[in-house]
């Protein structure tokens, strides 16, 4: 299974990166020096979910 990685908290990667994760290119030597440097992160099964989707979802089920 291919691991997907995120931006470190408070990491700006340059021309962006997605924040539902993507696959590295391991062929990519920046894509590996970001990794090592820990300016992206392997996310985890529990990071999949935004937290602003799920804050959303609250204020519609109080608004019933």
């Amino acid at each position: 299974m291919t691991k997907l990685y995120v931006a470190a908290p408070d990491r700006a990667i340059p021309g962006g990166w997605p924040e539902a994760g993507r696959a590295i290119d391991d062929t990519s030597r920046m894509h590996r020096r970001f990794v090592r440097d820990g300016d992206l992160v392997e996310l985890k099964k529990t990071q999949g979910k935004s937290p602003v989707k799920s804050a959303r979802k609250k204020e519609k089920t109080h608004g019933e």
